[in-house]
């Protein structure tokens, strides 16, 4: 990514173009190539590349001469590291005349072996030497520019939509390891980002954080970026770019993005050890509700109730009450965990757990089982206790997903369920019952009777008053007890 003063924009109206580079500037290009040279300063470098700047915009040929020193190999001149001379000529305190300061040079100089004079500063970038040059394909360079010069554009956004034609799913996930504001909208896909000139600070950490994205993005066979920038006169002004308007870094030379997920780790083991009696499931599948596509971290289930964790990281207060008013569209319990050194603002609401450094897992697990009560209670008290069924044989777990009611309490009998015995995980109807009552299971073996009625068929037998003898390690017979 470029430095800001180096992007390069029109303006027309209300809208701003991005000035990417193509085949015109190849011989640009090659020109400067040509003047990299080994056992040149950068200094020296920038010196031969001057008088290109009075031809073409400076800013250009600043921009390429950033990405051709980036692919050199350069290092300081100095046989001593620069900052020990340095702090051997401070250590000295402050000079008072040109004679002190010759003796102290002098000390320096037999102290250390060399001028200190003349490597002092020879890590300072224009006195860096160039050790070895690139070997450039102009064709790359440029597509590198236009990569970079979108970047840094996108450091002055304060809304990013992004158009893409596919790898949503992983461009979302990537967006929540990064901890990216955004909100994502299904048919047709869009998802819209905060951009880092809506933050209050920590701009150029979440700049950086956004900028990781474009590879994802760009990796796409079709894809179109529309972004509110803030532009001259601090103005709001529209970007719109999309995938055909320049050339592009080709997919397969991007590195591998890394993330920093160690709060997420770190919830996520210590939240098997405390919560035993929950399902912890990463990333469940995305919620699509009114158009809107929502991907918590995380999803605890029992009783086939789920509570959805998300842990927030960088954030606004608007980003927070948006966040919040989409979960209650949804209708599905959810706990925000907020990191506050990533916001600035203020912001409470019961289901916001904050933390600094570390997440109090305790108290997740407190307002986890708080809200789990509070939705048993809704249903009991909602409920008439009366629960309608038609099949011959059903599992507590299916009625429980069916109803929307904790399996615990369909076992418990705390449901009136007419016509049905309950046996221990299942339920059968009762003229079902008195039909299998008739035959007889004596001898018969259990596999064949798996194979024929399915797993609830032990749980009868047992009701029936039948046992099981094993006969060897893989086959057993149904004995009737007399």
């Amino acid at each position: 990514m470029f430095s800001t003063d180096l992007l390069r924009v029109k303006y027309k109206k209300d809208k701003v173009y991005l000035e990417y580079i193509g085949n015109n500037e190849k011989d640009l290009i090659e020109e400067m190539a040509s003047l990299l040279k080994e056992n040149l300063s950068i200094g020296e470098f920038k010196n031969e590349i001057k008088y290109l700047k009075k031809a073409y915009d400076p800013k250009l040929v600043e921009g390429i001469s950033t990405l051709l020193l980036r692919k050199s190999i350069v290092e300081n001149k100095s046989p001593i590291d620069p900052r020990i001379i340095r702090s051997r000529i401070y250590s000295y305190g402050p000079v008072i005349d040109d004679s002190e300061k010759e003796k102290i040079l002098k000390k320096v100089k037999e102290e250390i072996g060399v001028d200190p004079l003349k490597y002092i500063f020879a890590d300072l970038e224009e006195e860096m030497i160039i050790k070895k040059v690139p070997e450039l394909i102009p064709e790359n360079l440029l597509r590198e520019y236009n990569f970079e010069l979108l970047q840094t554009a996108l450091m002055k956004t304060l809304r990013v939509d992004v158009f893409i034609s596919n790898k949503w799913k992983d461009l979302l996930f990537t967006a929540k390891r990064l901890g990216l504001m955004y909100d994502a909208y299904n048919d047709p896909l869009r998802v819209e980002f905060y951009g880092p000139a809506s933050m209050l600070r920590l701009t150029e950490r979440y700049g950086r954080s956004i900028s990781m994205l474009l590879p994802q993005i760009v990796s796409n066979k079709v894809w179109k970026i529309k972004a509110e920038f803030v532009g001259k006169y601090n103005r709001t002004y529209i970007l719109e770019t999309k995938n055909d308007d320049a050339e592009f870094p080709l997919e397969e030379i991007y590195s591998e993005i890394t993330f920093d997920s160690n709060i997420e780790k770190d919830f996520y083991s210590k939240m098997k050890i405390i919560a035993k009696d929950w399902e912890i499931i990463r990333e469940p599948q995305p919620l699509i509700v009114n158009n809107t596509i929502f991907i918590p971290d995380f999803m605890l289930s029992k009783n086939n109730i789920n509570i959805y964790v998300e842990i927030v990281g960088f954030w606004t207060k608007e980003y927070l009450r948006r966040k919040s008013e989409k979960v209650r569209e949804i209708k599905l319990p959810l706990i925000l965990v907020v990191d506050e050194s990533l916001g600035y603002e203020d912001f409470n609401n019961e289901n916001i757990i904050k933390f600094k450094k570390t997440i109090n897992i305790a108290a997740v697990y407190y307002l986890i089982n708080k809200i789990y009560n509070n939705l048993i209670n809704k249903v009991e008290s909602k409920d008439n206790k009366t629960i309608n069924l038609n099949e011959n044989v059903i599992s507590y777990n299916d009625v429980s997903k069916r109803f929307k009611v904790p399996k615990e309490n369909i076992k418990e009998g705390n449901y009136n369920i007419v016509g049905y015995t309950r046996l221990k995980n299942y339920l059968i109807k009762n003229e079902f019952l008195e039909e299998i009552k008739k035959e007889d299971f004596n001898n018969k073996k259990i596999s064949e009777l798996v194979d024929r009625y399915g797993e609830w068929i032990i749980e009868v037998l047992d009701y029936l008053g039948y046992q099981i003898k094993w006969v060897n390690i893989t086959e057993a017979i149904v004995k009737k007890i007399q």
